[in-house]
């Protein structure tokens, strides 16, 4: 837990395209959602769907977000994002570097720290 006692996350999703995982972090962040956003991809998605096993590739977005923001990024991740079951995976950070998870913590609404 931050000094100020904002607990600091990582949210994981997928996306079809490297495009749509740009636009989707670029809008994240710009609406203060999530600090940062890594994309990764393509990676390699076997899942079943609607009773048959598929298999796609995706792009991976690893999301850090304060845990004041994790409401509004559950709310606004499914508006956002176009799959009709968008993955959202929301795990607590336990340990890090504490500039970094401070960054983090401060990236919340209002707060304007580059």
């Amino acid at each position: 837990m931050r000094n100020n006692g904002e607990r600091c996350w990582v949210a994981y999703s997928t996306v079809e395209s490297k495009e749509h995982a740009t636009e989707l972090a670029r809008n994240l962040v710009e609406q203060q959602l999530v600090a940062c956003v890594n994309i990764v991809g393509p990676v390699e998605s076997v899942y079943r769907w609607q009773g048959k096993v598929e298999q796609t590739a995706e792009w991976m977005l690893m999301m850090k977000c304060s845990e004041s923001q994790c409401e509004e990024l559950k709310m606004a991740l499914p508006r956002l994002h176009g799959y009709e079951v968008p993955e959202l995976i929301m795990l607590p950070i336990a340990d890090g570097h504490t500039a970094y998870l401070d960054w983090i913590a401060a990236s919340g609404k209002g707060v304007g720290h580059e």
